[in-house]
């Protein structure tokens, strides 16, 4: 009995003619006959895979409690085609789209609350990549008991995508830095809440590695939360490789496999340079470099009046990373152990919105009293605006807290003679141009699409 290889590879199947004939090019001019090769008997393949109709793709959880358990909703119905992102949500609008995620606005259909949703753009590219993001799931629930970790509530997977429901937050640093002056007591109260989130994540031997204003939010009651837990390091893995988080803000020693707890503090002084200046940070060049040997520019220096603030911050982004100190060493500064902590946090959207509303006539009346959620923002200052700088004196505004509303003061006009930002890194045009050439401050982009979007797969 001839069997199914014997079938395949046997010459008596083709002829003696063509056997041989693969070529047809010298053939074909000789005005010879092409005969093609016979095609070989095929292998019955579809018996080892699972047909594609047969794969049903339900959502499954991948929180931690409930890994591998299929959602159940009201709301949802398995059967129909709609996912249950699409069934279970209504989509409000489109947050923010990086290159791997991007960020909705939703309201979920069981309870009526807003929430957010961070989606992956792209499918998995196979198990490794799947398991990298399942990773980023374990670590932020790990982290979320913390008052200043932003707080995950629901995990999972559909249609080989993840998606994770978290708290929804006003913004980001980076847009509230757009558009509201950050002072120098503010830049405290910065370095106090993140320290505190970093302070408990490093307790547990994680390392951020992507600490920057962009990742940290802002509530309603200005409590600044963490987010963002995509390549956090676990110091307890060695064998682990270490992802590099953002050029601008990244230490200098990471970039030689240094990988501590230490690169976080050194981001963190980095990120409040940034706010406090309004200051560009660069993502290479001479002056990325020398940011990190301490040699800092003017349009940073000469902003920072609070002596101690700005001992505490070059220490911060110490070129040796054993001479930074650590969060838990940042929290036991005097100015935050003494004062910052007593005090209420400036970030407060409702608050800032009574201070600007603040008459003589109701000088009496409570902060609950106004009752209004929706914050009046000031007009968004010029890209080069830095006359805010030269508001108060540091002992003023120790005087003048910026919680006593009885003498707050207007913000003084843009200065119009304000220099203009230098540039940062070099292109490839710097050759051929002058090298003192300079360039406006880049104001965050906010991303808005229609919601429509967020439904197709």
């Amino acid at each position: 009995m001839t069997t199914e290889t014997e079938l395949i590879f046997s010459p008596e199947r083709t002829s003696n003619s063509s056997f041989h004939v693969f070529s047809s090019k010298k053939i074909s001019r000789r005005r010879i006959p092409i005969n093609q090769p016979p095609k070989p008997v095929s292998c019955r393949v579809y018996r080892y895979f699972t047909p594609a109709a047969t794969r049903v793709a339900n959502a499954v959880s991948v929180s931690s409690k409930t890994f591998g358990v299929a959602l159940e909703s009201p709301f949802y119905t398995k059967t129909i085609a709609s996912t249950y992102w699409d069934q279970c949500f209504e989509h409000l609008e489109c947050l923010g789209r990086g290159s791997f995620a991007e960020v909705y606005k939703v309201r979920h259909k069981e309870d009526d609350q807003l929430y957010a949703i961070k989606r992956s753009l792209t499918k998995f590219r196979g198990k490794s990549d799947r398991d990298q993001k399942l990773k980023e799931v374990r670590f932020h629930e790990t982290l979320a008991t913390h008052q200043n970790i932003l707080k995950i509530i629901h995990a999972w997977e559909e249609r080989e995508r993840l998606y994770i429901q978290t708290e929804l937050c006003r913004g980001n640093l980076l847009e509230y830095a757009a558009e509201h002056q950050i002072t120098q007591p503010m830049v405290w109260h910065f370095l106090y809440q993140t320290s505190q989130a970093l302070d408990f994540l490093h307790s547990l031997f994680y390392v951020h590695m992507d600490v920057k204003p962009e990742n940290i939010l802002i509530t309603n009651d200005g409590i600044l939360k963490l987010c963002d837990f995509g390549i956090v390091h676990d110091l307890r893995s060695p064998s682990t490789l270490a992802q590099d988080g953002d050029a601008r803000y990244l230490a200098f020693e990471v970039l030689s496999g240094m990988v501590s707890p230490a690169a976080d503090v050194f981001s963190l002084g980095l990120a409040a340079l940034e706010l406090v200046s309004d200051y560009d940070m660069p993502i290479n060049g001479d002056v990325w470099t020398d940011i990190r040997e301490l040699r800092l520019p003017n349009e940073i220096v000469s902003v920072l009046t609070d002596l101690e603030l700005k001992e505490l911050l070059f220490r911060m982004i110490h070129s040796n990373y054993q001479s930074r100190p650590t969060a838990k060493q940042v929290l036991d500064s005097p100015t935050i152990r003494e004062e910052i902590c007593k005090m209420i946090s400036p970030f407060a959207f409702d608050q800032q919105r009574h201070e600007r509303t603040l008459s003589p006539m109701h000088e009496s009346d409570s902060l609950i009293s106004h009752g209004c959620r929706t914050p009046i923002k000031k007009a968004k200052r010029p890209p080069n605006y830095g006359g805010y700088h030269d508001e108060h004196s540091d002992d003023e505004m120790k005087q003048l807290s910026i919680h006593d509303h009885s003498q707050l003061t207007p913000p003084p006009p843009p200065v119009t003679g304000d220099p203009l930002r230098i540039r940062l890194f070099p292109t490839d045009s710097d050759d051929e141009t002058n090298e003192n050439h300079v360039y406006l401050r880049k104001s965050p982009l906010k991303f808005k699409f229609d919601s429509s979007s967020g439904a197709e797969d």
